[in-house]
């Protein structure tokens, strides 16, 4: 199965992901395989490199549970950019792909109990009282991101963190909406495009702030510093 075809390996994938036990106890074998599979196709050199990368870090006798699910992200980000360029049944299978991708990190970041893919990660989910702490911390982390600059993070961080808000916005109805432009922000720091994620990153915050003037809410001034820190950030990206 080394030298599958990507389409034939894609199909394999997915019925092996459907199987979520499985899935974690064969996916060093699966990422041996995509590599060997990917190695003489040239679109697909940075998803190539990102999957060594995690093969690399699953091989460490501990390996490190961020970096895992950092890892996870980016490949998830590149698979998604892949299935923009196609159409039919292959773009559809490469973004559920990206889906199962992403869960596979959301399980990581929630302290999954499947060690046979990776053994020993700890589980770092901090326990809160209401989604309101959770809310409130994320704007303190983000905050304190913002502030160093875009020369003080990576791309990579910023998936990891729009993730993060992702999931917290997606557990009340009321800010549901905000997940389709976060998305879209994800997407274009998976794909280095920096003009677009300045021109989401400003849209962001003018959707902040309109909605810190129309809520006397707990977070109403934590959106308006959060407005103007995506502002101050973007301002350099391109």
């Amino acid at each position: 199965m080394a030298h599958a075809h990507p389409q034939s390996m894609l199909q394999t994938t997915l019925q092996t992901m459907s199987q979520r036990d499985v899935a974690f106890a064969t996916g060093p074998d699966l990422l041996k395989d995509w590599i060997s599979t990917l190695k003489n196709v040239d679109e697909a050199e940075p998803l190539g490199k990102h999957m060594s990368s995690l093969y690399d870090e699953l091989a460490n006798p501990q390996p490190d549970a961020a970096r895992v699910k950092q890892l996870l992200n980016t490949i998830a980000g590149h698979t998604q950019t892949l299935a923009r360029a196609l159409d039919g049944t292959a773009a559809d299978n490469l973004a559920q792909l990206a889906d199962s991708l992403r869960s596979f990190a959301t399980d990581l970041e929630r302290g999954s109990n499947d060690d046979d893919l990776v053994e020993n990660l700890p589980d770092t989910t901090p326990i809160y009282a209401n989604p309101g702490d959770r809310a409130q911390v994320m704007f303190n982390d983000t905050l304190s991101v913002l502030s160093g600059g875009a020369a003080m993070t990576t791309p990579e961080a910023g998936v990891l963190m729009v993730e993060d808000w992702i999931t917290v916005v997606k557990s009340d109805v009321s800010t549901q909406w905000i997940e389709a432009p976060l998305t879209q922000l994800r997407d274009a720091l998976n794909a280095g495009d920096m003009r677009t994620t300045e021109r989401l990153m400003r849209d962001l915050a003018g959707q902040a702030q309109d909605y810190a003037n129309s809520s006397e809410g707990p977070f109403s001034r934590d959106l308006t510093n959060l407005a103007t820190a995506l502002i101050s950030f973007a301002q350099p990206l391109s």
